[in-house]
């Protein structure tokens, strides 16, 4: 997500921090869509299931802190339960974006490579979802805002510096 005010006058940030990646879910091309490692168009009002196909992809790629899930969570079966029906293909279709973007995005999210850098995933990835009113100000907010609270759940990315959604 995006806020114009986080980005003005940025440069590709990425080439900037090695291991950085800036992905833009936002129906229109905006500025900060320019600068992104990877560009959802995503239709819009398709939001939720963009979250909850990401989040089928973490689970079914094996890609959950279970442990954080454990520890910090209760309810989280029906969850996956829910995100079960999200797969990549119908998600896909909902959202209007390629299926490979969607297992990109959701493998970027949920650090899959961070096994290759271990000196890298030792120090520390953290995930950041900057998002702004648009999440917060639609007739389904709520559910926006779990569902990438769940992914920041699901992935242990939250309470630790620099990890988070961050209306």
């Amino acid at each position: 997500m995006r806020t114009p005010c986080c980005f003005a006058g940025s440069r590709k940030p990425s080439a900037q921090k090695p291991g950085l990646r800036i992905i833009v879910a936002d129906p229109r091309r905006t500025d900060t869509a320019e600068i992104a490692d990877l560009f959802l168009p995503l239709a819009p009002g398709t939001d939720v299931a963009l979250f909850h196909g990401m989040l089928h992809v973490l689970l079914w790629d094996g890609l959950v802190d279970a442990d954080f899930i454990a520890r910090h969570t209760t309810g989280f079966d029906a969850v996956k339960e829910r995100a079960r029906e999200f797969t990549p293909r119908e998600v896909a279709r909902i959202c209007a974006i390629p299926e490979a973007d969607l297992v990109r995005a959701a493998h970027w999210f949920g650090q899959k490579d961070k096994q290759a850098h271990s000196a890298q995933a030792s120090a520390g990835h953290a995930t950041l979802s900057l998002y702004c009113q648009g999440l917060n100000q639609s007739v389904d907010g709520t559910a926006k805002n779990a569902a990438l609270i769940n992914l920041h759940l699901a992935t242990g990315q939250i309470g630790k510096p620099g990890a988070g959604p961050f209306p």
